[in-house]
C-alpha cells in the first residue's frame, strides 16, 4: 500500500453556538477549524453510484477522526463543499466524501426543457 502524505489542508465549517447582535437577535456563529488531510481520487464506482442519486462527488478527503466534530461543510482549495458522507477507515483515519455546493440550485436549471425532453427556451 502506498504511503499517504498529509500535505493538504482543509477547513472544517461548523456551528459554534449563538451570539446576540446589537438588536438582541440570535445570530449563529460559524466555527472554522483548519486541519491536515489526504486527498484521494474519487473512484469510478463511487462517482457513478452517487450520480444515480443526483449527487456529484468532487473530493474525497481523509482526516483524523478526533479532529472531526460533525461538521457539514468544508473549504478545500478555495471551494466550499458539502460533506455527503463519512466513513471511519480506522481509528486514525476518517474519510469525508464531499460534493460541491452550487448555490442551492441544480446544474441543469440553466436551460429550460420542454416536455419532449429537448432543450428549449432559446431563439435560433
Amino acid at each position: 500500500m502506498r504511503q499517504r502524505t498529509w500535505d493538504e489542508e482543509v477547513t472544517l465549517l461548523g456551528a459554534g453556538g449563538f451570539q446576540e447582535d446589537e438588536l438582541g437577535q440570535q445570530m449563529q456563529i460559524q466555527t472554522e477549524t483548519m486541519v491536515c488531510c489526504v486527498r484521494c481520487p474519487v473512484s469510478r464506482q463511487e462517482f457513478y453510484l452517487a450520480g444515480q442519486n443526483d449527487i456529484r462527488i468532487s473530493e474525497i478527503l481523509i482526516i483524523h477522526p478526533y479532529e472531526y466534530s460533525g461538521e457539514n461543510e468544508v473549504v478545500f482549495r478555495g471551494k466550499r463543499l458539502r460533506i455527503v458522507k463519512t466513513y471511519e477507515i480506522s481509528m486514525e483515519e476518517l474519510e469525508l466524501t464531499c460534493s460541491e455546493l452550487l448555490g442551492g440550485r441544480k446544474e441543469c436549471e440553466d436551460e429550460t426543457v420542454d416536455r419532449s425532453g429537448a432543450a428549449g427556451g432559446r431563439d435560433p
